[in-house]
């Protein structure tokens, strides 16, 4: 007979009788009982008001009586949750052991019905927690048909002048629709005694041009609340949730017609690329103009209860002699080590080892990265010929030498592993550089900045110097000292850059 012929009734037979015997001695015990309940329900009977059998604990026979420790299956999902941070791997390829940090609480016990906050005849004032001209920390601020208010009785607040500037015109002081400063009393007046709530750390840049070192100065204003950050020290501060941009679109563009075909528009440019925030600011949401007319559009008030503001025409009009961004760089202490939280974020998020590779001899290597702008069709770029000189020229320094080559259109993760690898940095002068800030921080960590001959810019300095980071300013032949320049130009008469290799490999070498 083949396989796959139905069953005899013999087979059948067998495979029934088989099925029940495994049955009645699985279940042995609790048929035994179940058998001496019936008994006793023939002796005692069964009680029709509860409808239930006595004697019998049917919990038990149902459920059995095996004890669950209390909270076990959250400990369970904790250690489960535990290894896997523990073996988790990079997003961008697999590894054996990635590194991880300590995140604080994020969201707390905030839940879907804590948008709203009565106060009543109590107002909330605003006070300041950090402060330099065009980088403030406020608690408290409210938000109002599209102005921002500032609660406080205290004489000795900041001028508004000093922390915000004029939406129409950024060069001067706010005006009453952009930024106000309120008595209670006054308050009281205009806030009413209930609103919204914007829970957590809201950053507020102002700028209708932000800078690529947006994110940088911002984190580094807020990284001032906590000064005694060590290296290793994981992430303390309670992260942003979101930045505001009220004064830039969502899209750049003209907005279509209804009838006209559906085209692609542009994002507005933000000051870094669309990948960062992701990866070292992951809990940071984008807002954008319409986003802020919306809030000021619902005709209620809000009130923010920690606003990180950037404002560069703030920052300009009380000091001038560093750029916007780097105020708080100056101005502000910090542990040394604040920016390392956020290097590492990305380091992880890209797989990048922290350990330094060495050579044969066991000394480390240098590790070179030439940001090429030759394939950007704007911007500064070295003379073709010093270009291809400059390339063979590093591939021949020797084996104590690991050298990357990154254009312009080279992915961004690919880049951004290259710099934080990097023990050296080369690249014409560009916003471009301000990706150097996440070069790890060593004793020969350096930026090297190629300008032409008749421009210089210390944006990429200030930066890199306020981590540790070796700063060398080229120009042709030679290193130029930017302090010992009282007013450098700031914008070059031609896109090509001469630079003398020989000097360059002897000052390379030296690093």
């Amino acid at each position: 007979m083949a396989w796959y012929s139905l069953p005899t009734r013999r087979e059948i037979s067998i495979i029934l009788f088989s099925l029940t015997i495994f049955v009645l001695f699985y279940n042995l015990e609790s048929s035994f009982r179940q058998l001496r309940a019936l008994q006793g329900w023939v002796a005692q009977g069964v009680s029709k008001e509860s409808g239930s059998a006595a004697g019998v604990n049917w919990e038990e026979e149902l459920y059995g009586d095996w004890t669950l420790e209390e909270l076990e299956v959250a400990k369970n999902a904790e250690a489960r949750h535990q290894e896997f941070v523990n073996n988790s791997t990079s997003l961008w390829g697999s590894r054996a052991q990635a590194s991880t940090n300590s995140h604080p609480e994020i969201y707390g016990t905030v839940g879907v019905n804590d948008g709203y906050v009565h106060w009543g005849e109590e107002l909330p004032t605003t006070t300041v927690v950090k402060h330099v001209p065009g980088s403030t920390i406020l608690d408290h601020v409210f938000l109002l048909n599209g102005t921002v208010y500032l609660v406080t009785d205290d004489p000795s607040f900041p001028p508004v002048g000093a922390i915000a500037s004029s939406t129409e015109e950024p060069i001067e002081v706010p005006q009453p629709s952009d930024w106000q400063v309120l008595s209670t009393e006054k308050g009281r007046e205009i806030l009413g005694q209930y609103g919204g709530l914007i829970h957590g750390v809201t950053w507020l840049c102002t700028d209708a041009q932000p800078s690529n070192y947006t994110l940088f100065s911002l984190w580094r204003t807020y990284s001032s609340l906590n000064t005694s950050l060590d290296a290793a020290d994981p992430l303390v501060l309670s992260p942003p949730r979101r930045i505001f941009y009220p004064n830039i679109p969502t899209l750049i563009g003209p907005r279509p017609e209804m009838i006209a075909p559906v085209l692609p528009r542009q994002r507005s440019p933000s000051g870094f690329h669309p990948y960062l925030p992701k990866a070292a600011f992951p809990t940071l949401g984008l807002m954008f103009r319409e986003d802020w007319q919306d809030f000021a559009s619902m005709q209620a008030p809000f009130l923010l209860r920690r606003v990180v503001v950037s404002d560069a025409g703030a920052a300009r009009r009380y000091k001038n002699d560093v750029p916007p961004f780097a105020v708080p760089l100056v101005q502000l202490p910090a542990s040394k080590h604040w920016w390392e939280p956020i290097r590492r974020n990305v380091a992880a998020f890209l797989g990048v080892d922290h350990e330094m590779k060495k050579s044969w001899i066991g000394s480390q290597k240098v590790v070179i990265t030439y940001l090429s702008r030759q394939d950007d069709p704007v911007g500064l770029k070295l003379r073709e010929s010093d270009h291809e000189a400059l390339v063979d020229m590093l591939y021949k320094l020797g084996k104590n030498y690991v050298v990357n080559v990154v254009h312009a259109s080279t992915p961004w993760t690919e880049r951004m592993t290259a710099i934080l690898q990097s023990t050296v940095v080369i690249s014409t002068h560009g916003n471009h550089l301000a990706d150097s800030v996440f070069m790890t921080p060593s004793s020969r960590s350096t930026l090297l900045e190629i300008f032409p001959p008749d421009m210089l810019s210390r944006d990429a300095e200030l930066s890199v110097k306020s981590l540790g980071i070796r700063y060398v300013a080229w120009w042709h032949d030679k290193p130029y000292d930017t302090k010992s320049i009282a007013t450098p130009p700031t914008r070059a008469n031609s896109s090509e850059i001469p630079v003398e290799i020989t000097a360059l490999e002897k000052a390379i070498r030296n690093i």
